[in-house]
């Protein structure tokens, strides 16, 4: 692996370089003199280095562009990605390093889709690990039919515990997710642990967004307990570890 990264890890450094020479160069060619002693600033001196930084540019450019198509035929995208990452900082603006990133990153997402039904009735269901600011997609098809005997007061349903009770920031009905501290989900029913509960956010038909934090990818429908759900959710997930 080692040698497989070294190269992207000197076009990197080369990159950098790159900005900093780029940074200093302007500055330097205006700079006045600062004593008498100093040695007076030769044009052509100056236009020989802004030569060989743009031709120290362009190969950076080039070598990089060659090395994220390799990658890219090798079936390596997150390491394609991370090479577009890189230019993507050195040239915010360069909108087609921008587009193939998207491009990229959809390919992975599709590359890594699995397929998790949701049963609506049921608690939270653990679907899998997740690592912070990468991309997560879920698009959920189907439909089912909510049946309720629960009984309420003048107050409404309770909602003190996301875990198992009703959440009132989410529409009814709606399928939604949390992201779970590492090791604070029992597998075996779902169940937090006593830490204060992250916050639930709505996914329903269609959800894409990088996380928030690493953790445990958790799916519910946001119905009150104790109800009866026939019928059937089924969720394509991309940008997770699926649970085993």
């Amino acid at each position: 692996m080692r040698r497989h990264l070294a190269p992207a890890l000197r076009l990197l450094i080369v990159g950098f370089a790159v900005c900093f020479l780029g940074a200093l160069a302007a500055p330097a060619a205006q700079a006045p003199a600062k004593s008498s002693k100093a040695k007076p600033l030769n044009p052509a001196d100056i236009k020989r280095l802004d030569v060989k930084m743009e031709e120290v540019r362009d190969s950076f450019l080039r070598e990089t562009t060659t090395l994220i198509k390799s990658y890219e035929e090798l079936g390596q995208l997150g390491r394609a990605r991370m090479l577009l990452e890189a230019l993507q900082k050195l040239d915010p603006r360069n909108e087609p390093v921008k587009q193939k990133l998207e491009q990229l990153n959809g390919q992975i997402l599709d590359a890594g889709q699995f397929t998790f039904e949701i049963e609506a009735g049921q608690s939270w269901q653990v679907v899998g690990t997740v690592a912070k600011d990468q991309p997560i997609r879920i698009k959920v098809t189907g439909e089912y039919k909510l049946a309720t005997s629960f009984t309420s007061g003048p107050d409404g349903l309770p909602a003190d515990n996301p875990a198992e009770d009703l959440v009132t920031t989410i529409t009814l009905g709606a399928v939604m997710a949390v992201i779970a501290p590492p090791g604070a989900v029992n597998r075996g029913n779902g169940n937090k642990s006593a830490d204060k509960p992250p916050k639930p956010f709505t996914v329903g038909s269609s959800y894409e967004k990088s996380a928030d934090r690493d953790g445990v990818l958790c799916l519910k429908v946001n119905v009150p307990p104790g109800s009866k759900c026939t019928g059937q959710l089924t969720a394509k997930i991309s940008g997770v570890v699926q649970a085993q």
